[in-house]
């Protein structure tokens, strides 16, 4: 009848393990780092390493502190003592948009981990049992992720309060159904594969299959997910500042910096809505070509289509 024998399944298990683990990402990576997907996602990986840098080593790096006033006119333009200028209250840019780094990763990480560490079992638990429980969690997943990103963050901010933990907590609630939606259906696929039977037939329990079998193999379709995420919660972010959701005054944001900014626009002050802009934009841009080059590099029939 062809019964699987126990060490015919662990090496099953043992080759799905590896098949996903971070590792053959990193692989995968420097096997087509000549590729355009390869290119794209190095430079992804090398714009997030220099904001996490410049995020940890802010204080350090920054010539002023960042709420510092000086009592030089404000609004002055990019010099040789105030390298992106200052603001309207006279508050060094280069000094704010350092620490402006470390604000938005906070938020970010907070956003994008929470909505990981949330929607990734319950998208497990949901595709492998299916049953009246999947399709409760698909009917409310699906409810959130109708909403406008942007709206719902908003209104959970506005309920929430100010503050980047508050903030974050409002990225994480429009980046569950993500997870769970991409979990899912992974999970879906996954549970037909030979080795879950096997592992059904030696006797393993549903939460043995989920998480030594099922789990290793979805997880690498994850950090494609986790770098698209990442751009948009930082864009989120911005634009709950700008709207006056997010961060109190005088926290060095960007999004805050560019709500403050928009007034003077029309003085010929450009520069205190430019660097942050050019901030948001260089993060965001970096994170999404890290998801693009990924999805390119670890989905097999994009590589397929390539060789």
């Amino acid at each position: 009848m062809g019964i699987v024998k126990p060490a015919e399944a662990e090496d099953t298990e043992k080759l799905v393990r590896s098949s996903s683990s971070i590792g053959t990402i990193l692989n995968l990576l420097l096997q087509d780092r000549r590729t355009l997907a390869g290119v794209l996602s190095w430079v992804g990986i090398g714009v997030l390493v220099s904001f996490v840098v410049i995020a940890i080593f802010a204080y350090p790096l920054a010539p002023y502190d960042p709420q510092r006033i000086f009592l030089t006119p404000p609004n002055q333009p990019p010099s040789l003592q105030h390298l992106m200028g200052t603001d309207d209250l006279g508050r060094d840019l280069f000094s704010r948009m350092l620490y402006g780094a470390r604000t938005s990763l906070e938020i970010m990480t907070i956003g994008v981990f929470l909505a990981l560490a949330i929607g990734f079992p319950i998208g497990l638990v949901s595709g492998y049992l299916g049953g009246k429980l999947d399709r409760v969690l698909v009917l409310v997943m699906d409810s959130v992720y109708a909403f406008p990103g942007l709206l719902l963050a908003a209104m959970v901010a506005l309920f929430l309060g100010k503050g980047v933990f508050n903030v974050g907590i409002a990225i994480t609630v429009i980046y569950v159904p993500t997870y769970f939606r991409v979990t899912r259906n992974q999970t879906l696929s996954v549970r037909e594969e030979t080795y879950v039977d096997a592992a059904r037939a030696l006797g393993a329990g549903n939460w043995t299959v989920i998480w030594s079998y099922i789990a290793y193999n979805v997880l690498i379709s994850i950090p494609v997910v986790f770098s698209l995420s990442a751009a948009d919660a930082i864009l989120t972010a911005a634009g709950l500042s700008f709207l006056g959701l997010g961060l109190e005054r005088p926290t060095p944001d960007w999004g805050l910096d560019l709500s403050d900014a928009q007034k003077f626009l029309t003085s010929g002050v450009w520069w205190s809505s430019f660097f942050p802009g050019v901030m948001i934009i260089i993060l965001t841009v970096g994170l999404s070509f890290l998801g693009e080059g990924l999805n390119d590099i670890v989905n097999p029939l994009l590589r397929k289509e390539r060789a």
